[in-house]
């Protein structure tokens, strides 16, 4: 029965803590995000907790299904991810790319579904939530701008819009080649070429 508690928990958690903790203005969150922009350590000790529980999780699951082999798939993923820097690029790549993340999420929820994939599906799901609270590379490239970041100590509300703002940077000005879809300059919006005819 506590095995049945304890998959669970594992299974509520990518559902429970974005509710709770995503954009939170708390005092506690302000520090954690402050502290994941600054610090490669901490990024590295991130990385880290998320393979514990992950293993943590596997150990659950074989203890209560001896014998499944479908763990091995997921066991290999966790595996892969024992490394700090290949955590990291998963992680950040993740979070920079919105369209992979939907992808990601999606094979999540039809796996979780097959037989002998439950595990590979929950592991997919902790990476994601793990990617949801990792510093984007916007804003570990803000943190080098110091009148930013004393924005960011005097409002911590500022900093949880921010941290978590996953805008891409705009293109220079002439980036467009000309392209009216994608350009700054107000000659090339349609409504403007009318108003001049």
């Amino acid at each position: 029965m506590i095995w049945i508690i304890l998959q669970f928990i594992f299974l509520a958690l990518p559902f429970v803590l974005p509710m709770a903790l995503y954009k939170s203005k708390r005092r506690f969150m302000a520090k954690f995000y402050d502290v994941m922009a600054r610090s490669a350590k901490a990024r590295k000790l991130y990385a880290q907790v998320l393979l514990i529980l992950l293993m943590l999780f596997h150990y659950v699951y074989t203890s209560g299904h001896p014998g499944e082999f479908g763990v091995v798939l997921s066991t290999i993923v966790c595996a892969m991810l024992s490394s700090a820097k290949r955590a990291d690029r998963w992680l950040r790549r993740l979070l920079d790319r919105p369209r992979a993340f939907v992808i990601f999420a999606l094979v999540a929820m039809v796996i979780g579904f097959m037989p002998h994939l439950y595990t590979t599906a929950v592991t997919i799901a902790c990476i994601l939530l793990a990617a949801l609270f990792y510093p984007s590379v916007r804003v570990m490239s803000e943190y080098g701008d110091a009148d930013k970041v004393a924005g960011w100590i005097r409002h911590p509300g500022t900093f949880a819009e921010s941290y978590h703002d996953n805008r891409q940077v705009k293109p220079p000005y002439d980036a467009d080649k000309g392209n009216a879809a994608y350009s700054h300059n107000p000659y090339n919006d349609k409504s403007s070429k009318k108003e001049r005819v």
